[in-house]
C-alpha cells in the first residue's frame, strides 16, 4: 500500500481499507453470481431442449391420437358394413343358389342342344319295312301301301315323313297311328286324296279319300328302333300293317 493510501486510510480511520475489502468481496460474489447465472442459463437451455423434445413427443402423440381416432372411426364403419353384409348374406346365398340352378339348367339345355345337333347331323337309315297284317285279317282291308319312307332311305332332317294309303273293306279306316313298344306316339286321320288308289279301286267310294301323311320326330331316337304302323278302323278294330326298322348311322 502506498503512503498516500496509508495516509488516507489513517485519516479515515481504516474506512478505505474496509471499503476495498468490501469491494473485492462484492466482486468475488458478483463473479460467483455470474458463474451461478451462467450455470442457470445452461440448465435453462437444457430444460428448453427437454421441453422442445417433450413438445415434439406430445405432437407425435397427438398425431397418433388423431390417427387412432380415425382408425377407430374406420373400424366402426367396417364393423357396420360387416353387419350389413352379414344381414344381406342369407339373401345373397339364396340368390346364388338360384343362379346355380339357372346355370345348371342352362348347361343341361346346352348339352341337350348339342346332343340334338349331333343327332341331326347323324343320318338315320330305313333298314327294313316288314308287312305285319295277319292272314286272317286279309279280308278286313281292300289293301294298304306305304309310299314313304322307302328302304335304304337316309334321313338327315331330324324327322321322317310317313305317308301311304289304307282302304277298309269290313269297316272304313278312320286313323293310322305309329306305335313304339306298344305305346302310340303319333296318329293321323285317313282322308287324303290318292288318285292311284281311286284308279285301282274305282268301284269303292272311299278309295278317293284313303290317303294319310304324317311326320315323326326322330330327335332322341336310340341307335336302332322298330316302329309299328297300325290301322284303326271305324269299328275300333286295331290292325297291325307293317313294321319300319330305323338305324342311326355313325
Amino acid at each position: 500500500m502506498s503512503w498516500r493510501l496509508k495516509l488516507s486510510n489513517w485519516l479515515s480511520d481504516g474506512a478505505l481499507s474496509r471499503s476495498q475489502k468490501q469491494a473485492e468481496l462484492a466482486k468475488a460474489k458478483l463473479k460467483q453470481q455470474e458463474l451461478t447465472l451462467e450455470k442457470l442459463h445452461g440448465e435453462i437451455k437444457q430444460e428448453r431442449i427437454k421441453v422442445e423434445q417433450l413438445v415434439a413427443q406430445l405432437q407425435i402423440s397427438q398425431g397418433f391420437q388423431v390417427e387412432l381416432g380415425e382408425t377407430q372411426q374406420q373400424l366402426r364403419k367396417a364393423i357396420s358394413e360387416s353387419e350389413d353384409c352379414r344381414q344381406k348374406l342369407p339373401a345373397a346365398q339364396k340368390q346364388l343358389a338360384r343362379l346355380k340352378k339357372q346355370l345348371q339348367k342352362a348347361e343341361k339345355n346346352l348339352s341337350k342342344s348339342q346332343d340334338w345337333l349331333e343327332q341331326l347331323q347323324s343320318p338315320i337309315r330305313v333298314a327294313e319295312i316288314q308287312k305285319r297284317l295277319p292272314k286272317q285279317e286279309f279280308d278286313t282291308l281292300w289293301g294298304f301301301g306305304v309310299n314313304s319312307p322307302e328302304v335304304d332311305t337316309k334321313i338327315d332332317s331330324g324327322s321322317v315323313l310317313i305317308k301311304g294309303w289304307a282302304l277298309g273293306r269290313r269297316s272304313p279306316v278312320a286313323q293310322i297311328q305309329i306305335s313304339y313298344k306298344e305305346h302310340a306316339i303319333v296318329g293321323t286321320p285317313v282322308n287324303l286324296s290318292r288318285p292311284e288308289v281311286t284308279n285301282k279301286y274305282p268301284e269303292i267310294p272311299k278309295a278317293n279319300k284313303s290317303g294319310f301323311e304324317m311326320a315323326l320326330s326322330l330327335v332322341g331316337m336310340p341307335s336302332e328302333v322298330e316302329l309299328e304302323l297300325q290301322a284303326i278302323l271305324k269299328d275300333e278294330t286295331v290292325l297291325p300293317l307293317c313294321a319300319i326298322f330305323l338305324k342311326r348311322e355313325d
